[in-house]
């Protein structure tokens, strides 16, 4: 038997799992856009950066907004993954390039990765 405080419980545990999984769906549509117009603004120009800047942004947002993973294992891959872009594409490291490649992907995924929370409290509210 299920005591009513316990039930009111339940009810809105119920109730922020229905607004997360709202908020995943939107996500879901929304991060890989975001990925694409910032992969076509910090990317370096070749055609491979684009397409793994793409790639590796999607993949974080994901993980970091709808899996929920820590953001700090997602901003070191982003890291290698702009160290390692920026060598191939110039042969040495530049670092404007470098510098503006990393400091868009880490503040967006950053954001992602910090106000999804603030965004499940946000919709609870309503």
């Amino acid at each position: 038997m299920v005591n009513p405080d316990q039930q009111e419980m339940f009810d809105v545990l119920e109730k922020q799992q229905q607004h997360q999984r709202q908020v995943d769906r939107v996500l879901k549509i929304v991060l890989p856009i975001v990925a694409f117009l910032i992969a076509t603004i910090c990317a370096n120009m070749n055609i491979a950066s684009p397409i793994g800047t793409l790639i590796i942004l999607i993949v974080a947002f994901w993980m970091v907004s709808i899996k929920r993973q820590n953001l700090w294992y997602w901003l070191t891959a982003i890291l290698v993954y702009c160290l390692i872009d920026n060598y191939l594409s110039y042969g040495a490291f530049r670092l404007p390039s470098f510098s503006r490649q990393f400091g868009t992907m880490f503040t967006f995924v950053g954001i992602f990765g910090l106000g999804r929370p603030y965004i499940d409290r946000w919709l609870m509210k309503d």
